[in-house]
């Protein structure tokens, strides 16, 4: 009988999930013949690439040592401060991220990015099904940010309803929409505005404010999904709470529906491979057990 408890994943991202390395490094260590797969069974298709699929039972092994997934269980929210670039290293000695991923644990690696003068909250995590929900634009997350602006804005300004009617930041892709606009506070030479939006294209906020006029003096983010950045200072992180992880979870539909994700992306792949007479029986297999471990569960 096989043990559904790990869903099969491409040996990349089981690579990813069971060491510290990163994507690059990832490849160079497999181009240069240091990662080992030993099936527990007839492997498909013979030498495994990176793309093949690793199954409960399989042993991988980097430089000789079994390696195997992680549980998750590392979640920091960080005030990134200005100037920072979000690299884990900088070849010309840049402010980069370095100094805060050498005081967390080696296993976590950043939602996404901020720019170099954007301030706020940056997540790190060891999740690597949480961070995928977290930046598809599919899922709607919303992050909210605080702009301030040269010169006084009013509630009513025009500039902030054609923020949420949608601007065309040069991108040759739909409008980039602010969900909610609000003027936080001002006066006569700035005023500091909330926008929320729930996409991440590159520079968006930024991009948005320019095709509207809005003269932006600094960008901040102030929360993603349900979390807020809180009362920390700039260069300071904390620890995310178990309900702040499950309310992103809530955001993102939940731990099940992303399992239920996986499988069903693993169906659809078994098919594709059965269309081209390249049938993964491994895999069929895996799939047939896990439709009979449902009808079970759902009849008892």
């Amino acid at each position: 009988m096989i043990d559904s408890n790990m869903i099969p994943r491409r040996l990349d991202k089981y690579l990813a999930d069971a060491t510290n390395l990163s994507r690059s490094q990832i490849e160079a260590a497999f181009k240069a013949g240091r990662v080992e797969v030993r099936p527990a069974e007839e492997p498909w298709e013979g030498d495994y690439e990176l793309w093949h699929l690793v199954f409960e039972g399989d042993r991988v092994l980097v430089d000789g040592q079994a390696v195997s997934p992680n549980e998750p269980r590392h979640y920091f929210a960080l005030h990134k401060p200005e100037e920072v670039i979000c690299t884990a290293d900088h070849p010309k000695g840049r402010p980069c991220l370095k100094p805060f991923l050498e005081e967390l644990p080696e296993a976590v690696f950043p939602v996404g990015r901020l720019d170099r003068m954007t301030t706020g909250m940056l997540l790190f995590v060891d999740d690597g099904d949480l961070c995928h929900c977290l930046l598809r634009p599919w899922f709607h997350v919303e992050k909210e940010y605080h702009l301030t602006l040269r010169g006084r804005v009013e509630p009513g300004d025009e500039r902030l309803s054609k923020l949420e009617e949608g601007v065309d930041i040069g991108d040759g892709n739909r409008r980039a929409r602010a969900l909610r606009t609000e003027v936080v506070d001002g006066g006569n030479d700035q005023t500091l505005i909330s926008m929320v939006i729930d996409e991440g294209r590159h520079r968006v906020v930024r991009r948005m404010a320019k095709r509207t006029g809005l003269k932006l003096v600094h960008l901040h983010r102030a929360r993603i999904g349900p979390v807020k950045l809180g009362e920390l200072s700039p260069g300071e992180y904390r620890r995310l709470s178990t309900d702040e992880v499950d309310a992103l979870w809530d955001v993102c539909g939940g731990r099940e529906a992303s399992r239920a994700r996986q499988i069903a992306a693993l169906g659809r792949q078994a098919e594709k491979w059965r269309t081209q007479q390249r049938r993964h029986h491994r895999l069929e297999c895996w799939l047939e057990e896990h439709r009979t471990r449902q009808l079970v569960g759902s009849a008892s």
